[in-house]
Parts: structure tokens; C-alpha cells; sequence
């Protein structure tokens, strides 16, 4: 029999005996106080939920409870009087891909910023015309919605002792390492600071000090309970201590490992001071296993229950000294709160009307929990905001509002790498500006480098279901490969250079309506020294309108949602070209839409309808053409169609129409196998569609993988105007 034992044993049957023999002069004194401790430790946090509700099965009733990191956000859950039910159905309700890397639903995106999200491999700030390095790779915007809402019943106290079991947290003053005890305040914020892992969260300010997670110095805070009163102390330690070098393989492991070395210390001394330690088997795991929750739920669990007749003892022994009635573990978020006032902290550029807008609440009225998720989602999502949170401020009446805004930079520098076998290597720079000469405005400027050069400018002032209104501006140079049947008839060197303005109309960030014109000049250079080519210039006048939908839900290996864009324009030569060939008028007409209809959970079945017509009195730009082939998705030009199975853009006209069907299975986590038909009849004159058309035939199978530098796919196809069994390649985003 330990020491240990012995020592609790007659600790117990001490405050046994006193309560028995001197009750009438200290009743209460000689109660023995329990303490819980769960310690950090990421993804490998979620074994304290198997250990709760190991405890719960026990009887054991603690009087206070601390954590820190992940141990913080189940130690505030309990000490709420969360069931460990409830807190494994949250763990498993969430997309924690998404949750810890900021990642929002599309539908909160505006239709703009999905065209220039999921494109780099890293961004930077601009700061003061200098690019900065951010001080965490994530701001944790949804990390704090979530905790926001889950942790709202503490909303009326801001003192962590009057919870139903009182509770405190950990973090680490960046500015001096201090260990800071976090037991006062909003709750969700504190948990949020216990949990901001260095570099990869960015820091959280409370009351003027900037604090990180707490595991940095204090993993395991026993010390804290025992000075809280606490008697005697139970500690779930789900740390996995130093990784012996050959086992550091990871940017992750490298973290864990360098934060691990300033906590051996504390960490000792905390075990020592620890009467009932639990240490769950975790090898093999790391902090970021966050989809590996099932197995670590488990091991908490078994590690908790191959002492619980000894914790059974002990709160048998509690319990005969000091009955209580066992907690009924109910809490659920606050359902909704009746708001009298709000007001925005650190609003400087993004003016309160937009703000007031994408928020759509207002005050002296009910508002549900979900509404302000939603609403806050919206705000986020408009790209203005770095970081935007809420809590909420008692009063007679209800609660006051406050949102705590960290706007985004000026400007943001991104940088992507792609590789088609199409396009070849393309190296984008990007500068994205935002509330730059007017209040709402944004400004986005890509610079490809490649093969095939192109920059892209656009000046934008979106306002809504209001009239917006832009500029944009863009240049290429593109090789194109005119073929002869199987062969090669010439290779153009083609230039396009555009300048325009619009104004525009967006509905709910998922459709756009924009009109508009723009001066458009282009050349042709044969690369075979046919004079009809060589050195061709012309320029137009297209004026037109469109309208687009996007509402799929990812830009990438999509399951749900739409796409359509549907364009009228009228082109107006303004010069005839240096031979008077490219110089017609045209009213041409653009259909494209893509539809996924899930299947089942894996498997999603993906049509696609396109549709072009042109009136015309003569030849127009190749530019305005539409073009078969290929399988590059983000194309240079409206009239590039990706069909499977042809060569790019190899089949050209002014009249076209294609189907396209594909069915995307997940063959396990972000592996996909992707069978495809595409049919499709392209022809110049429009009459000639209904007169023996030839038909395009295309079919083949991509299997792809979402990597972190963006889908990786490898093509093999075939089709009835192709020899043989062609390849297509792309590494990267699309750009």
C-alpha cells in the first residue's frame, strides 16, 4: 500500500471523526474539499471527456475545478454542469478542419472574396506600406464562436467562483512569461486565452496584458486548486511529455516539443501534489489529432476506470462526511436574450453603417443565440475583420451587447504556386487592399507569373442589394494551339488587354447582377508566319451584363450547391484591324451552370450545361469564340469550356452547347476517384447545330486529393476526335 494511500485514508478518517465528535464548534471546517485538474494538451483533451464521465459513474462531487487549454474548455463546461454526453455530441458535431483553421461556410463569403479565397499558400499584412508577419497563423474567429456560445449560461457573472462549481483557467503573459491565473471576467474569453497555442493562435488581450496558452509554463495547475482550499486533488494529465528526437517529424511536434521544455518543472510538482493522477494512454497522438476524437474519448475513459473503485472510496468517504445531492448535469447555450443596448469596440475604418448592416440586430429585442452566430458569420465573412466576438453585459432589463472588433489589415500580400498541363508552372502574387479612398471598398491586384504572364486589377464598392459600383483592369499573354485535325495548324501568340467599369448588385453573397462596358484591345502573332495573323490588332467596345450564382460549398471537391453565370454582350469595333477582318459587330450570349446532387454521405453526382450563341455580321476577336477542351477550371477567357478528353481548346466556334456529367466518390479522407462524360456540338454558324452536327464525345476519370497546397489531380481520358489516352495534371489552386 503507497504512502499516498495511506495518507488520504487517514486524512479522510480524520475529517471523519472531527465531524462526528466536534460538529457543534466547527461543522463545516473539517470538510474535505476536492479538487479537478485537467490538464493541456490539444486533440489529446478530449480524452477528459471519457474520464468525466468515469467520475460522474463514481459519484464523486468536486468543489472546484481548473484546467488549462483544451482542459480549460472541459473544466468550464462541467463546472457549468455539462453532461460528458452533451460535450462528446459538441466534440463530434463540429468540422474541425474548419474550426481551427478559420475556415468559413462559403454562404458567408461575398460572391468577390469566393473568387479570391482558397488561392494562396500564404499571406502576409501590409502595415503601414510594409509587409508584416502575422502574429499567429490564425486569428481562432471561430474557435471564439464557439465558445461563446456553448459557455453563454455564465453570461450574467464575470466571477468564475460563483459558477455552479467554481472554476479558474491559465494563461502565460507573453510580455514577461508570468503565469497568470485567470478567474474573473467573460468566460469564453478567458478559456479562449488558456487555449492560444503560440504561432499558430494569434495572442488574446485581457485587460491591457496579451496572453497565450498557459501550457507554455503551467500545463497541470494543482498548485492553483490547493490554494484555492482544495484538500484533496484528482488530475486527468493527457500531456505526452518530451518526444524523443527521432519522433519529431512534425511543425506540430517541433511546438509541443519546445513549449514542453519550460513546463517539466511544473509539471513535476504538480504530479506531486496530485492525490488521484490519471494518465491516459495518448501515444501515438499529438495535439492536432482532432478527428481522432472517438479513440481518444475512449482512452480517457479506460484510463479512468482502472481506478474507479478507488474513486468510488473516495466519494463514498466524501459523502458519508459531507451528503450533497448530486449535480443534475442540464446545461445547454442560452436559447435566446432580450437586448437593450449594444456597442462596437475598436471600430476605426469599416464605418458602423456597414457594420450595422451585416450584423442585422438591433436593439430592444429578443435575439436568439443562433442569430447572433449567423450574424457574426456574415461580418467575418465580408473580409473586413481580422477577428470580430461578442459578449454580453447584465442589466434589470436583459443584457447589453458588445462586440470586440480587430479590423483587418490595409492590405494583405498572398503568394500561390499552381502547375497545369495546360497553363504550365504559374507563380501568383496577389495585393488585396481594403477601405482605401472610400469607406467599403476593396481592391484586389494579381500578378501571374508563367508560361502564360496575366495580371488582373479590380477596384470594387460593393454595397449590397444597394448599387455598387467598380473598375477593373487586366492584360495576358496566352500561346494558343490551333489544330488540324491530329495536327498542329499554327500557334498564336495572343494578347488581351481590357479596362472597363460597372455597377453592380449582390443578393445574400451568393448571386451578382453587374452591368457594364469596357475598351478591349487584342493582337495576334502567327507562330507558322501566316499573314492573316501576323501581327494582327484590333479594338472594341463590349458592353453587356451578367448574372451570376455561386452557392457551392466548396471551391474545391464541392458536394452541395450551384453555379451559374449567365452573360449578354454586344461588341462594337472601334478600329478595323490591320487586314479588316476582326472588325464585326456581335451580340453574343453566355450560358454556364454546374449542379451537385448528393448521393449518399461519399458520393455526389455533378452536372454541367453550357450554351453560347452569336449574331454577327462578319468575324469577330478570337477572343470572343467559344472553345472546347482541356480541363483547366479557372480559365483566361469566358469562352474556354473544359471538356474531357480533347486537347486545350481544341475545338473552336461561335455556337456551342455541352453536357457534362461526372460522379465524385470520397474514397476515404480527401482521396477521390471521379468518372466523367462530357457531349458537346461546337459550329460557327448557329443553323448548323440542327443540320448533322458532329458530336463531341469526351470520358475519362480524375482521381484527386485535397492536399494543404490545394487539390492534386491526375486525369486519364479519351474521346472520339483523340487518339489514344491523353493525361492531364494540376498541382495547387486554381488561379
Amino acid at each position: 500500500m503507497s504512502v499516498r494511500f495511506i495518507t488520504i485514508a487517514c486524512l479522510l478518517t480524520l475529517f471523519l471523526f472531527s465531524e462526528t465528535s466536534f460538529s457543534q464548534t466547527r461543522p463545516r471546517a473539517t470538510d474535505p474539499k476536492l479538487g479537478l485538474v485537467l490538464s493541456g494538451g490539444g486533440a489529446k483533451g478530449f480524452a477528459h471527456i471519457g474520464a468525466i464521465r468515469v467520475f460522474e459513474e463514481a459519484g464523486l462531487q468536486f468543489d472546484y475545478v481548473s484546467g488549462t487549454s483544451m482542459g480549460s474548455i472541459f473544466g468550464s463546461l462541467y463546472a457549468l454542469g455539462y453532461h460528458p454526453d452533451t460535450m462528446e455530441k459538441i466534440v463530434r458535431n463540429q468540422n474541425w478542419d474548419f474550426l481551427m483553421n478559420d475556415k468559413i461556410e462559403r454562404r458567408y463569403i461575398p460572391i468577390e472574396e469566393k473568387q479570391n479565397s482558397d488561392r494562396f499558400l500564404m499571406t502576409f499584412p501590409i502595415v503601414e506600406k510594409k509587409v508584416k508577419i502575422k502574429t499567429g497563423l490564425h486569428s481562432g474567429q471561430m474557435v471564439d464562436l464557439l465558445l461563446a456560445r456553448y459557455l453563454s449560461p455564465a453570461y450574467k457573472t464575470q466571477d468564475f467562483s460563483k459558477l455552479p462549481v467554481p472554476f479558474l483557467c491559465i494563461g502565460t503573459n507573453l510580455g514577461d512569461g508570468a503565469n497568470v491565473i485567470l478567474n474573473k471576467g467573460v468566460l469564453h474569453k478567458a478559456v479562449r486565452a488558456s487555449m492560444s497555442i503560440p504561432s499558430y493562435f494569434v495572442p488574446v488581450d485581457i485587460d491591457g496584458n496579451i496572453l497565450v496558452d498557459g501550457g507554455v509554463i503551467n500545463n497541470f495547475p494543482v498548485e492553483e486548486v490547493k490554494k484555492e482550499g482544495m484538500d484533496l486533488i484528482v488530475g486527468v494529465d493527457v500531456q505526452t511529455g518530451l518526444h524523443k528526437v527521432e519522433n519529431i517529424n512534425s511543425i506540430i511536434k517541433v511546438l509541443d516539443q519546445v513549449t514542453s521544455f519550460y513546463r517539466v518543472e511544473s509539471n513535476e510538482n504538480a504530479i506531486r501534489l496530485t492525490d488521484y493522477y490519471i494518465k491516459p494512454d495518448l501515444e501515438g497522438y499529438d495535439m492536432m489529432s482532432f478527428n481522432d476524437y472517438d479513440t481518444l474519448i475512449k482512452r480517457g475513459e479506460d484510463a479512468a476506470r482502472a481506478q474507479l473503485p478507488q474513486l468510488k472510496r473516495l466519494a463514498d468517504s466524501i459523502n458519508n462526511i459531507r451528503p450533497r445531492i448530486p449535480r443534475i448535469l442540464n446545461a445547454t447555450p442560452v436559447d435566446s436574450i432580450f437586448i437593450t443596448q449594444f456597442r462596437y469596440e475598436g471600430l476605426k475604418r469599416v464605418s458602423k453603417e456597414y457594420l450595422d448592416g451585416a450584423l442585422g440586430i438591433k436593439p430592444m429585442t429578443w435575439v436568439h443565440l443562433d442569430e447572433v452566430d449567423e450574424s457574426m458569420k456574415r461580418a467575418y465573412g465580408s473580409g473586413f475583420f481580422e477577428l470580430i466576438n461578442y459578449y454580453f453585459v447584465p442589466n434589470e432589463l436583459g443584457a447589453g451587447l458588445v462586440f470586440e472588433i480587430t479590423e483587418s489589415s490595409s492590405g494583405l500580400f498572398g503568394v500561390g504556386i499552381h502547375y497545369d498541363s495546360d497553363y504550365k508552372v504559374g507563380l501568383l502574387l496577389n495585393a488585396t487592399f481594403k477601405n482605401v479612398l472610400v469607406k467599403g471598398s476593396k481592391i484586389f491586384a494579381d500578378i501571374n507569373l508563367g508560361e502564360n504572364p496575366q495580371f488582373r486589377g479590380l477596384f470594387l464598392v460593393d454595397r449590397g442589394k444597394k448599387i455598387g459600383y467598380g473598375l477593373h483592369a487586366s492584360g495576358l499573354n496566352l500561346e494558343l494551339k490551333i489544330y488540324d485535325g491530329d495536327n498542329i495548324g499554327d500557334i498564336f501568340k495572343f494578347n488581351l488587354y481590357s479596362f472597363g467599369a460597372f455597377a453592380q448588385w449582390t443578393f445574400k453573397n451568393t448571386m451578382r447582377l453587374r452591368v457594364g462596358t469596357r475598351l478591349e484591345t487584342n493582337s495576334l502573332r502567327s507562330g507558322f508566319g501566316n499573314p492573316l495573323f501576323d501581327r494582327n490588332f484590333d479594338a472594341h467596345l463590349v458592353s453587356g451584363a451578367s448574372w451570376a450564382i455561386d452557392s457551392f460549398n466548396k471551391n474545391h471537391f464541392s458536394t452541395k450547391g450551384s453555379k451559374m453565370n449567365f452573360t449578354i454582350k454586344h461588341l462594337l469595333p472601334l478600329s478595323n484591324d490591320s487586314l479588316d477582318v476582326f472588325s464585326s459587330n456581335a451580340l453574343i450570349f453566355a450560358f454556364n451552370y454546374q449542379k451537385n446532387l448528393p448521393v449518399t454521405n461519399k458520393s455526389t453526382y455533378k452536372i454541367g450545361l453550357t450554351a453560347g450563341l452569336t449574331f454577327r455580321d462578319g468575324v469577330i476577336p478570337l477572343a470572343h469564340w467559344f472553345y472546347l477542351g482541356g480541363q483547366s477550371y479557372f480559365n483566361y477567357l469566358e469562352g474556354f469550356i473544359p471538356f474531357i478528353g480533347h486537347r486545350f481548346v481544341e475545338q473552336g466556334g461561335l455556337n456551342e452547347v455541352s453536357l457534362h456529367n461526372a460522379w465524385q466518390y470520397q474514397i476515404f479522407d480527401k482521396f477521390y476517384i471521379t468518372p466523367k462524360i462530357d457531349l458537346g456540338i461546337i459550329t460557327l454558324d448557329f443553323e448548323d447545330i440542327f443540320h448533322q452536327p458532329e458530336i463531341l464525345v469526351g470520358y475519362g476519370v480524375t482521381f484527386g486529393y485535397e492536399s494543404f497546397v490545394g487539390p492534386v489531380e491526375l486525369t486519364l481520358m479519351g474521346g472520339n476526335r483523340s487518339k489514344g489516352l491523353g493525361t492531364f495534371i494540376n498541382i495547387g489552386y486554381w488561379f
